[in-house]
């Protein structure tokens, strides 16, 4: 992908003086751009050598805004932040993951100050595409690891992994890094049909078996009946489902 700068941070000033960012940028190896300071916060998973991350707690969001309407962040108390949205809207030059690699704490302060007040994250959705070769799909998947170790010990907020996958080769390895019990974060963007479908019913299936999740956070346009369907081997191990609410959802549902 061809990285260019983004439009909203382009226009406005990056430092805020007033946000205090948790973490002491300064004291990491300066040739540390590659984000150890986070990883090395948790042990790495067997096989495949990722951080290992997950989510525990009992409480989940009643509603996820897209990175791409701020004016819904704040929708209500227990909104969530995700980015089920195109690439190019945030892997950017100076989108978080780079701002993170490269410690720009101006950048740092400004994400910071974005995401101020929120309770939930689901990390960046890099894409991990059937026809991307393994290095690719390897390092998305830990770029959206470090995303989620950021929210985690920078904003101090609940994040949930992500079930990312590429294609049936992918699922020997993709989710080992996520840790058995664990909450997990789905999104049924994009798979409701065809080869896409077949393929997510055998990563959930992958899921359930070897994570044993304790809940999933869904993120769905479609209608209940079509989501509960999509789902249907986590509900029948017993894996409690949480459908969040979203603004495709409400529009979706006023079209009825």
């Amino acid at each position: 992908m061809t990285m260019v700068k983004s439009n909203f941070l382009s226009s406005r000033k990056l430092t805020d003086d007033t946000i205090a960012l948790a973490i002491d940028y300064k004291s990491v190896d300066a040739q540390d751009v590659y984000g150890f300071y986070l990883t090395n916060k948790t042990v790495k998973s067997v096989h495949s050598q990722l951080p290992e991350i997950g989510s525990f707690v009992n409480e989940y969001p009643d509603f996820l805004a897209l990175d791409t309407e701020p004016h819904l962040f704040h929708k209500t108390p227990n909104t969530g932040i995700c980015w089920f949205i195109r690439d190019s809207k945030f892997d950017v030059i100076d989108g978080l993951y780079n701002a993170i690699i490269y410690k720009n704490t101006d950048l740092l302060k400004h994400y910071k100050q974005r995401y101020q007040g929120i309770k939930f994250f689901i990390p960046l959705d890099y894409s991990t595409y059937g026809d991307f070769d393994f290095e690719v799909t390897y390092h998305n998947i830990k770029r959206s690891i470090i995303t989620y170790l950021w929210f985690t010990f920078e904003c101090g907020a609940i994040a949930f992994p992500l079930m990312s996958y590429s294609d049936e080769e992918s699922l020997r390895w993709c989710f080992e890094h996520i840790m058995i019990g664990s909450n997990v974060a789905v999104s049924l963007k994009g798979v409701m049909r065809g080869a896409e479908r077949e393929l997510f019913l055998k990563a959930l299936k992958v899921l359930v078996d070897t994570r044993h999740p304790k809940a999933l956070v869904v993120y769905s346009v479609a209608q209940a009946e079509s989501t509960n369907l999509m789902l249907k081997y986590a509900i029948d191990n017993h894996v409690n489902i949480h459908i969040i609410n979203n603004t495709l959802q409400e529009r979706n549902l006023r079209g009825k």
